[in-house]
């Protein structure tokens, strides 16, 4: 026995040793496979980092129709457009340049004919890291003038029906152009509002139909690459009497149904303001805080979809 044990203490020692060999080796090599993983990481990290820096220098193209001019902004300066531009500097330190072609009056094809004619137009989209658009109104107020009279009849409700389709198949032609020029920047599209809703929250049709108008629009801009809905329908509607609406039905003597003509006319001349987020001057446009709250709107979105227009990529 004790024999065979002197034999096997050899055997035993070997083992022990080559198993001590093993385990320097593994734990040599592994810590070089940690070190290169960890060099590995940190280069992706690196990647990462460059693929996510902050541009410095951005350039804003609007274009539209009254809402992008400034109409109604007592300062002059170009409503949100500006108020835009100031808003980024401030709380972005981003060096802004912005391009204004708003025009009053502009319905969604008149938009698109002054684009394919106009060549600076042309020009500033292809360089665009952001574009902004007003559109629709226009095209809303054009079908609601021609038809006012009838305006509480059930015909109305198919006129309306054949006006969206109209409507949705020329905003799809605008945006369609607008990317013919830009295929990458992303695309704020605003909403439209009821400026007539203070002065008669009792014709609810007026509401239904502006209501149903930001859904077409927001129908087609869901289907886009990089386009995003600015919705300011709500406050701009109900201006100061947003969420006290009940009452304001209950208090009101500016209603359609029970105006004449002349009445209405007076009404619509009427220079003290009733709703507080528009222009005393015409009760249609935003003032300064309309203009204000739309430019409150269309940052939030924009810092919603940062990753679109702020990050730059190097290559």
């Amino acid at each position: 026995m004790n024999k065979i044990i002197k034999n096997l203490v050899p055997v035993i020692v070997c083992c022990i040793l080559g198993l001590i060999f093993y385990l320097i080796l593994s734990f040599s090599f592994g810590s070089n496979n940690m070190k290169v993983n960890k060099t590995a990481d940190s280069s992706s990290k690196q990647v990462v980092r460059r693929q996510t820096k902050q541009k410095k220098n951005i350039k804003l193209v609007a274009l539209g129709d009254s809402l992008t001019q400034g109409v109604g902004d007592s300062t002059n300066k170009g409503g949100y457009v500006h108020l835009i531009q100031e808003k980024l500097k401030k709380k972005n330190k981003l060096n802004v340049s912005t391009e204004n072609f708003g025009k009053a009056g502009d319905r969604s094809d008149q938009i698109l004919a002054r684009l394919k004619k106009n060549e600076d137009m042309q020009k500033q989209l292809r360089s665009a890291d952001v574009i902004v658009l007003t559109v629709g109104g226009n095209d809303l107020m054009q079908t609601l003038q021609k038809n006012f009279t009838s305006l509480s009849s059930d015909n109305f409700a198919n006129v309306m029906a054949s006006a969206e389709k109209v409507y949705t198949n020329k905003l799809n032609k605008l945006l369609k152009s607008v990317r013919t020029y830009n295929s990458e920047a992303p695309v704020f599209i605003y909403g439209v509002y009821n400026p007539f809703y203070v002065y008669f929250p009792r014709l609810s049709q007026l509401q239904k139909y502006t209501n149903e108008w930001n859904t077409e629009t927001l129908s087609v801009v869901a289907k886009k690459h990089d386009m995003y809905m600015v919705q300011i329908n709500k406050q701009l509607s109900e201006g100061q009497y947003l969420g006290k609406t009940a009452q304001l039905k209950t208090t009101t003597v500016t209603d359609l149904d029970k105006l004449s003509e002349n009445e209405l006319t007076q009404v619509a001349s009427n220079k003290k303001e009733k709703n507080n987020y528009l222009s005393s001057d015409d009760h249609f446009h935003p003032n300064l805080k309309g203009y204000n709250y739309m430019t409150g709107r269309l940052y939030a979105v924009m810092m919603r979809h940062k990753k679109t227009w702020l990050n730059e990529v190097n290559k």
